[in-house]
């Protein structure tokens, strides 16, 4: 089965302003709370076997923020419908080395935006999440919507 990484980058013409850095917005749309992993970790991770316990169990949650082939094109149409915004997708090359694992930072990540549970159109199959990045200064965003709000408001300063 092949894994993918999922991200939407919110170009500069809806930017903040000047004082940043970044000309985007970038959020990383990962699973969570996945139940059972897509691939077994030891085909997806290289020596995973050789492992500290305590490791493995980082390592699997960083792992299972993987999707699937059927979730990314779920999530590529909920979004390009809800939201207006593409979905990029790269695939990931198995075995994985640890390092090549998703890591969100917390000094890096702003917001998060939970695309289940709301009063949405359409549900998706699993849990997934958008990690915000790209500007320090957004706090408290909850849905992409807010996003959106929150950098036109701010660009009509």
């Amino acid at each position: 089965m092949k894994l993918y990484h999922a991200f939407s980058l919110i170009d500069s013409s809806r930017l903040l302003s000047n004082e940043n850095s970044e000309n985007f917005v970038k959020v990383d749309w990962v699973c969570y709370l996945r139940d059972e992993p897509l691939v077994p970790y030891e085909q997806l991770i290289e020596n995973f076997q050789n492992l500290s316990k305590t490791a493995k169990l980082w390592i699997q949650r960083r792992a299972n923020y993987f999707l699937s082939h059927e979730e990314v094109e779920e999530l590529k149409l909920y979004v390009e419908k809800q939201y207006s915004f593409s979905v990029e997708v790269e695939a990931a090359k198995t075995p994985l080395r640890v390092e090549q694992l998703p890591r969100f930072n917390e000094q890096d990540i702003t917001g998060t935006i939970i695309l289940r549970d709301r009063d949405e159109p359409f549900s998706l199959s699993v849990g997934i999440i958008g990690m915000v990045s790209g500007h320090r200064d957004l706090i408290n965003i909850q849905t992409v919507g807010e996003l959106l709000g929150e950098i036109d408001r701010r660009n009509k300063r």
